[in-house]
């Protein structure tokens, strides 16, 4: 072909060869059957004279090219790693024929699937000490060593003419100090306690390209919590400027554009395509960037590839569309000239040519018509990449120090100090020197928003300067609240309004990420956490999963004005995805296929009305055909699932206590065993308990069968008078033990004479009886329920009503959409008590009060 000629490298192959005939997929498979290094070569450059002819004649897409190239790529290095360990046997007398346990991961380009004309392959070694077949007492790192040193012989012979790959160690750990390889253990210790940044960024393309894949992807998996981190680490931004920077200052590739006025000029002759200002390596940081902010959270960043991730991003609504097309089309079109200017001489350059001789056979192999075009399309790629690299981690200038005078507030001595601190950028908080002063907006803006939220302004200093003290990693947080300035407020409200968010904050305090995040459905972001194949890292992020939501829910009720319904509906929802989680956690763990059991909610989980601070009142019953023991093992299970205590506290509270035979009676229970129970030893309690019960998790074909034996036990005729009876006597019981006489004008919405725990046990009691629940117990019910709501966000049980913050009076007191007044409030509470109350009167008129509290079992009434 006519453009082979302007590359000697390839008209000599052409020479050669002649024009290949295998396609580049047959090439990659011919690996396989390769027997000495000689062969592989051979392939090599039959495969790259086919790969620049395809490239050439435009029938094979950019990316594909990009693939193909990677994957022979993956074919060479396991060839080279199969000859190299056949070698290493027979020298230390190993009976293996393959190095199990030992895998070799691929980083850069070629782990992207991206690799370049003329790239060099970034390779890592590790190895598992306890499946590789080499015996500890011969020394394993020694042997496999041995064999690494030997793939590299024959992918890039020493002083040979001709080479399959350049290959590059350096980015292995400690590569200074160490061999090659290293066990899988030692380099789980090292990247967890003393990588760098870099390190991170090197692993975020790391893909197994040789070896043993089953070993390798499970040491993959075992990093994931290093790479992609599940809180938002805008840190990574300071962490990719600063390697940027020094690539800018000390790469030797650069030189040329550090000696010139401006770093991008309409010249484009010396221009490094890779290194250079507006070049691949900030498309390429780019988009890593945002990948190590955000693909913790979102898994389908995950990619190793530039492309791909750019589109996921567009995709998630971390960049536009039309930014992140545009970013592709000019890191393919960067790349194409840059496996241009590799093909002349099949070199590892990243320069456009100085030479008009060498321009001019770019040009032929780019077909463009001049370099006038080719400077200005470089010039045009340039200008836009730098700006948006500039836009993204160059830091803004220090804002200089705000007196305090200029604060006209009355301040103690300790809000004064706290005040100075935050002025000056927190410069008292343990914050590295390197960021001294970098915080001083950020103290300015959150001194403005304390001093307007509430008028004790130094308990407010107090509590919200406690909490930065405490929080780990604090520059990682300060750089969160300084990059978006709207999560101010929501951290500022809790702390100061709400001892129950505040609690949550102080457990998670990264959760505020969780407003950057683009909304998925709960369904989704459960797959985070059983994206995780680690046990103990599931239940962490079990939490981190409950908090998160159940903090956004709450941020929407105080701040957003949702819906009582809209708040019990997301709670509950979040209830039952997290139960359903925690049972294929306790699946897997146990390695099971399945687990027939179902879950019977009750209370507040069985009427879909979860509040804050609801634990859950379950029973879990399993078919009858389940091993016993198995059953118990497996509910122990989910209660360590569920209620462990972990670094960010609880899942949820759990109470069986309402399952047959109560704290006597095995956790889990067999459906006949549950159906036994309540048609013939059940009292009465426990029927009013089941008359809120649901199916909320587990074997839908059981829960069918459950459903329909409740329904069957709360139909069946029964003894009406020892209902009642019964049902006065356990009230009773209640009264005495936990209702207390609350004044009207205090918050008390669950246990006063009237108030909500009265006005569900009467109507539980109704649907046992098959009577109809009056509307003015459904409206008492749904006063209580939303006070309740309202008393547990603010920590206000048994106060005042003049305990309010006025920024929450509107909406705290307020019924069916009419603000009232605290007065007026009052009033609504009162009626309703005493609606419940007259409720109560009618449900047990003529019903004598008991003479004692003994209680039977359910009399049936014979048909």
């Amino acid at each position: 072909m006519e453009r082979l000629s302007h590359s000697p490298y390839l008209s000599g192959l052409w020479e050669q060869l002649g024009e290949p005939t295998e396609s580049l997929e047959a090439l990659t498979s011919l690996t396989q059957s390769a027997a000495s290094a000689e062969d592989l070569q051979n392939l090599k450059n039959r495969f790259a004279l086919r790969w620049a002819i395809d490239n050439f004649s435009g029938n094979i897409d950019f990316d594909a090219l990009g693939k193909f190239q990677s994957r022979f790529a993956d074919a060479t290095i396991e060839a080279a790693l199969r000859l190299a360990w056949k070698d290493t046997a027979k020298r230390f007398k190993l009976k293996s024929e393959y190095p199990k346990g030992l895998f070799v991961l691929g980083l850069g380009k070629l782990g992207g699937d991206d690799l370049n004309f003329s790239s060099d392959i970034d390779l890592i070694g590790f190895y598992d000490s306890a499946v590789l077949p080499v015996p500890e007492n011969m020394g394993q790192n020694f042997v496999v060593n041995h064999c690494l040193k030997g793939l590299t012989q024959i992918l890039f012979p020493r002083n040979a003419p001709q080479h399959i790959w350049r290959v590059d160690w350096r980015l292995r750990p400690e590569s200074s100090g160490t061999g090659l390889a290293l066990s899988t253990s030692k380099a789980e210790k090292f990247y967890f306690f003393r990588a760098l940044p870099w390190h991170r960024l090197a692993l975020m393309k790391a893909r197994i390209v040789a070896g043993d894949k089953e070993v390798g992807d499970t040491f993959i998996e075992s990093l994931a919590p290093f790479i992609w981190r599940q809180n938002l680490d805008f840190r990574a931004l300071d962490d990719l400027a600063e390697l940027k920077t020094r690539i800018n200052t000390e790469h030797p590739g650069l030189a040329q554009e550090r000696r010139a006025v401006a770093p991008i000029t309409e010249d484009a002759s010396g221009f490094n395509l890779k290194l250079g200002a507006g070049g691949i390596r900030e498309i390429e940081f780019l988009a890593n960037a945002r990948q190590l902010v955000w693909g913790g959270k979102q898994a389908e960043l995950q990619t190793t590839n530039t492309r791909q991730a750019l589109q996921e991003l567009a995709a998630l609504n971390h960049l536009s569309q039309k930014e992140a097309d545009t970013l592709c089309a000019h890191y393919a079109t960067l790349r194409q000239i840059e496996n241009a200017v590799q093909m002349r001489l099949n070199e590892q350059t990243h320069k456009i040519p100085n030479s008009e001789e060498d321009q001019a056979a770019l040009l032929a192999l780019l077909d463009y018509a001049s370099f006038s075009d080719l400077n200005e399309e470089i010039f045009d790629i340039r200008c836009f990449v730098n700006e948006r690299f500039k836009k993204l981690f160059e830091a803004e200038t220090t804002s200089p120090t705000t007196p305090l005078a200029t604060y006209q507030t009355e301040l103690s001595t300790v809000g004064k100090g706290i005040a100075e601190s935050w002025l000056s950028g927190f410069d008292d908080h343990g914050l590295p020197q390197s960021l001294k002063g970098r915080y001083r907006g950020l103290g300015k803006r959150l001194l403005n928003r304390v001093i307007l939220s509430i008028a004790d302004t130094n308990m407010a200093l107090i509590r919200v300067d406690a909490f930065l003290r405490s929080i780990s990693r604090s520059a990682q947080y300060f750089d969160l609240l300084e990059r978006h300035e709207g999560l101010l407020d929501t951290l500022i409200t809790p702390l100061l309004h709400s001892p129950h968010m505040t609690s949550i904050l102080e457990q998670s305090p990264h959760i505020i990420d969780v407003f950057l995040t683009p909304r998925q459905s709960l369904e989704e972001n459960a797959q985070t956490v059983l994206a995780e194949p680690d046990y103990g890292l599931r239940l962490d992020r079990l939490r981190r999963f409950v908090n998160e939501h159940i903090f956004a829910y709450y941020h929407g009720f105080m701040e957003k004005s949702d819906s009582l319904q809209q708040l019990q509906k997301n709670l509950t929802a979040l209830a039952q995805t997290t139960l359903e989680t925690s049972i294929t956690i306790v699946k897997d763990e146990l390695e099971l296929d399945q687990i027939n059991m179902m879950v019977l909610g009750l209370g507040k989980m069985g009427t879909s009305t979860m509040a804050p601070k609801s634990d859950l009142d379950l029973v879990f019953i399993f078919t009858d055909e389940t091993d016993s023991e198995l059953a118990s093992q497996v509910v122990r299970r989910l209660r360590t699932t569920l209620t462990t205590p972990l670094k960010e506290g609880i899942a949820y509270e759990l109470d069986m206590r309402l399952r047959p035979s109560g704290r006597s009676g095995p956790p889990g229970v067999k459906f006949s065993s549950f159906e036994t129970h309540h048609l013939t030893r059940a009292h009465t309690w426990e029927h009013i308990a089941l008359a809120h019960a649901r199916v909320v998790a587990g074997n839908e074909a059981l829960g069918r069968d459950v459903s329909d034996l409740c329904r069957r036990i709360l139909t069946k005729p029964r003894d009406e008078t020892q209902f009642l009876q019964d049902a006065r006597i356990m009230w009773q019981r209640i009264d005495e033990q936990r209702i207390i006489e609350t004044p009207h004008d205090h918050f008390n919405a669950k246990l006063r004479p009237g108030g909500l725990m009265q006005a569900q046990y009467i109507q539980a009691c109704r649907k046992v009886l098959g009577q109809p629940s009056y509307p003015q117990l459904e409206e008492a019910i749904k006063f209580w329920q939303y006070q309740q709501v309202w008393e547990r966000l603010l920590g206000l049980k048994l106060e005042s009503f003049e305990r309010v913050a006025d920024r929450f009076k509107i909406g705290v007191f307020k019924e069916k959409g009419e603000s009232l007044s605290p007065i007026e409030y009052a009033d609504r509470s009162e009626v309703h008590a005493a609606s419940v109350l007259r409720a109560m009167d009618d449900l047990f008129n003529g019903i004598p009060p008991p003479k004692n509290d003994d209680s039977q079992a359910v009399l049936w009434q014979s048909t």
